[in-house]
Formats: C-alpha cells, structure tokens, sequence
C-alpha cells in the first residue's frame, strides 16, 4: 500500500501553493526540496506488513513494536517454511516487508532472490547475542548478511505428565501403550528426522536413498499409532488441552498455553536428538520499508524484546543480555544452555528434497 501524504508547508499567507511552486522552481529546488530540503510537516507511515509465523504475531508482539519501537505490524502468517517460500515466490515480494525464516531456508530464499540484506551497522544489538549465533554461515549468502537470529530452540517432545509420566526419550511416541493419543508433525523435515534419530543415524538431513526406507518403514509402523499428523501449531495445542493427544512432537510454545489451563504439561529433549532451530527477521525482496525492517530486526536482539519473548512464548531467546534477565529457574526450564546446543541436529534442506516429500506422503498414505 502506497501512502501518499499532504504537504503542510509553512508559507506566507499572502502566497498561492501554485505560486510557491513557481518561485521553488526558479529557484532550482522543485520536487527535491519539497523530499528532503524542506521538510513536509506529516509523520512517517511506520506499517510494517509481516509475513510470519503465529507466534511473532500474536497481539502482545504487535503492541511491543508499537510501543517500544514506534512500528505498526500488520501481520499474516505462514504455518510451514515451504508455504512461506511458495506464497513469496507467488507474489508475496509485492505484499511483505519481512518474515522471519528458519536458518535453513535463508540460502534457498536469497538465491531465489525473495529476501534483501541488511547492514550490519544498523543492527548494533547484535553484539548482545550469543556468540554461537553470531556471524554463522547460515545467515550469510554471497558475502551479504539475511539476518541475527533473535531465538533459538528445538521441535522435541511435550506430554502430559499425569498421563505419560516423566518422559527421557521417543520411546512414548511408538508405544502401543498410547495408541490413537500421539500426535506427530505434517512435515517432511521435522517427522524424517524424528525416524531418523530414532534408528541412531548420525546425519539425518543428509540420508540416502537406503535410510530413507528404513526411516519410511518405521514410520509406518508407527502410523496406527497416532492420532493425528498436525499442520497447524492451534490444532496440537489444543488435542493436548483436551487430552485427546497425551504426546506429541511439537513446539515449546505449547507449554506456557497448556500450563495455565492447569495441565501437568512437560517438555524434553529426548536422548534420540531434537531438531534444532534459530530464527530471525529478514527483509522481503525490494521492500520500500528496508530502515524500518533493519529497526525492527534490532529492536528483537535487545534484551527488553528478549525477556518479553522468553517469558510470553518459553522460547529461548538469542540475546544474552536477555537471559541474563530470567530467573535461574525460568532459564533451566526453557532449557537455555549453549553448551547443549551440540546435542542439536540443526535443520537442513535436504539434498533431495523432493524426495523426502514423496517419502513422506508414502508414509501417510500407507
């Protein structure tokens, strides 16, 4: 959307508009004056049109940027990185200022020329970041810098504890026990890493064609057994509230929802592996808006946006001086400890992505 102000210039009262023309134009200033020698008396339109995940836009996120950061968001969300990537590349580079992409998808989406980069210099806070997601080659293409991430975390494990008991590894997701109250992501990458982990391979994101359909066969085992393979983060949350699902693989964001309503909701990492992840704010391709979107990736790598996230979402957040304002429990609750990061297999696009695409759909359809 194109807004277009009205000038209020100071003139004599005495001086038609056509008339102040005129005399700007003799004078060799014309339109150049009326943008930048004399400045019109309207404020900036701040509106940032947002192209995220639900988590970045619910509302106590929109009322941060407008009260801390003088920016209006105007969200639409995505509910998985190869939705976002197909509705860019289907004209959203037109619609959106800036999403926030996973770290595996930042390559794809410059290559494919959807996302801008920004200037370093313009995100100082970035130097209140962990030091493990500084300058890390996943948010780097040709020399150019996409984004700081501004969160971090896993797709691991929550149960309900009444139910499931305390819960160390993936094994409450193939037990019969549980049949029909298990609940596993819709999404190539997330649920073939989970097979994968499960049977010990070591680089999940770089199976071949044979551990495919090792991973293929034990997820089809597996498939009686759940309930449902979810899309949609609202429609987890709620079979767990319900008590429909008691296990599932899913976001830590589920957690904070599921413990207000008063269930005894855990969250593991399990022995097996989680999938790791960070995420930042990244500018759409030709955005008219880039300063405001270099603003406001900056202003999540503070510390005031990192407590308010960590404390409304239980994400970790990037930014050190962020954490450094949690409490010692609410930090070992959210699992905020870089030393574990090892303990992380970080998401990849495959090599062969279409491939895991048909291998997971024969999953589903067996």
């Amino acid at each position: 959307m194109t807004h277009r102000p009205t000038f209020n210039i100071l003139a004599p009262s005495n001086i038609s508009r056509r008339g102040l023309l005129k005399a700007m134009g003799a004078a060799g200033l014309g339109g150049v004056a009326l943008a930048g020698g004399l400045r019109p008396s309207f404020a900036q339109d701040k509106t940032l049109n947002y192209f995220t995940w639900s988590a970045w836009g619910d509302k106590q996120f929109v009322a941060d940027a407008k009260e801390n950061a003088g920016l209006d968001l105007k969200t639409t969300f995505y509910s998985s990185s190869d939705e976002m990537m197909a509705k860019l590349r289907g004209g959203g580079t037109r619609l959106y200022d800036m999403i926030v992409p996973v770290q595996n998808y930042v390559h794809l989406a410059a290559k494919a020329g959807l996302i801008e980069p920004m200037d370093p210099a313009n995100l100082p806070n970035a130097s209140l970041v962990f030091p493990e997601f500084q300058g890390t080659e996943d948010w780097s293409y040709e020399g150019k810098l996409y984004g700081v991430p501004f969160v971090w975390g896993a797709n691991a494990i929550a149960f309900n504890r009444k139910e499931t008991g305390d819960v160390t590894s993936m094994d409450p997701l193939f037990d019969p026990k549980y049949a029909g109250k298990i609940a596993m992501r819709d999404e190539p990458e997330d649920s073939l890493a989970v097979g994968a982990m499960r049977l010990g391979i070591e680089k999940p994101f770089q199976m071949g064609e044979a551990e495919l359909q090792e991973v293929k066969k034990l997820l089809i085992s597996q498939k009686p057994l759940v309930r449902s393979y979810w899309r949609d983060f609202a429609d987890v949350r709620n079979m767990l509230a319900s008590g429909e699902v008691v296990v599932a693989w899913t976001f830590l964001a589920v957690i904070a929802p599921l413990r207000e309503a008063g269930i005894d909701a855990g969250w593991v990492w399990p022995k097996e592996g989680a999938v790791g992840w960070n995420e930042a704010v990244t500018p759409v391709k030709g955005t008219q808006n880039l300063a405001l979107v270099e603003q406001y990736a900056n202003h999540t790598l503070s510390a005031e946006f990192g407590e308010m996230m960590a404390r409304t979402t239980r994400y970790a957040p990037a930014s050190k001086a962020a954490v450094d304002k949690l409490e010692p429990e609410m930090v070992k609750d959210l699992g905020i400890d870089t030393s574990t990061i090892s303990r992380l297999v970080f998401k990849q696009v495959p090599p062969d992505k279409a491939r895991w695409n048909e291998i997971w759909n024969e999953v589903k359809a067996a």
